[in-house]
């Protein structure tokens, strides 16, 4: 019983003398769409097995600004409808799973978008591929700061899978890709043309970890000796 007692107590101390501790990577990424690029990420080390992961976090960034976008309607009749303007990005890994604990993707795709409604007149006498922005049959959009994230946590059960995994010693990559985005419903008889956005971001992998405290080792040490003193006297 008393060996019982010490062991409870020293478990208890290892509990609450642990520290919380994070391992923060980030990758930036800027260009004009549509870009790639390949981010290496170290994987995590748990010190010979003096430390504890407790979860993997993910973070897509993006940010779009700039660019413009011109539609002409060439048509007769009126157009009407929602317009998107910006940019999409996604990541993906040869080295890593990039799902969370319900087998989905971690992070779906990030949408740094401008959106806005059109309502533009019957051709008021312009010709196709003028690409006049002139209302009413015409309109220019100049782009807007946007900003999208996307993060989740990885399932534990994905930590070591892939073909390097998340644990060890090494690297992995992460791909990143960002593209231009339009969309004006296709709407029959306009016409566009657009000046692409620029983005810029990051990808972030954090690591949240726990580590004893050597008080805590110590004491572990000295609770161990007093049970080998004591069977030995015994």
């Amino acid at each position: 019983m008393r060996k019982l007692a010490i062991l409870a107590i020293l478990a208890l101390l290892a509990v609450t003398s642990a520290n919380a501790a994070q391992i923060t990577q980030t990758q930036t990424y800027s260009g004009i769409p549509n870009l790639t690029q390949n981010m290496t990420f170290n994987q995590f080390d748990d010190n010979g097995g003096a430390y504890t992961l407790n979860s993997i976090k993910v973070i897509l960034n993006l940010n779009t600004s700039g660019g413009q976008l011109v539609l002409d309607n060439d048509s007769d009749a009126p157009a009407a409808g929602v317009f998107e303007f910006g940019a999409k990005g996604n990541i993906t890994s040869p080295d890593v799973t990039l799902l969370n604990a319900a087998f989905q993707p971690i992070t779906t795709t990030a949408e740094a978008l401008n959106t806005g409604v059109f309502n533009l007149s019957g051709n008021v006498g312009d010709v196709p591929n003028d690409y006049d922005p002139t209302p009413p049959d015409g309109m220019l959009h100049t782009g807007v700061p946007a900003f999208d994230s996307q993060s989740d946590f990885v399932g534990s059960a994905f930590w070591a899978t892939g073909t390097k995994g998340y644990l060890g010693t090494g690297t992995y990559d992460i791909a990143l890709s960002v593209n231009q985005w339009l969309d004006y419903g296709s709407v029959g008889g306009i016409e566009f043309s657009a000046t692409p956005v620029s983005a810029s971001g990051d990808v972030t992998v954090i690591y949240d970890y726990t580590i004893p405290e050597p008080a805590t080792i110590a004491l572990l040490s000295v609770g161990t000796l007093g049970f080998i003193r004591r069977r030995k006297l015994a």
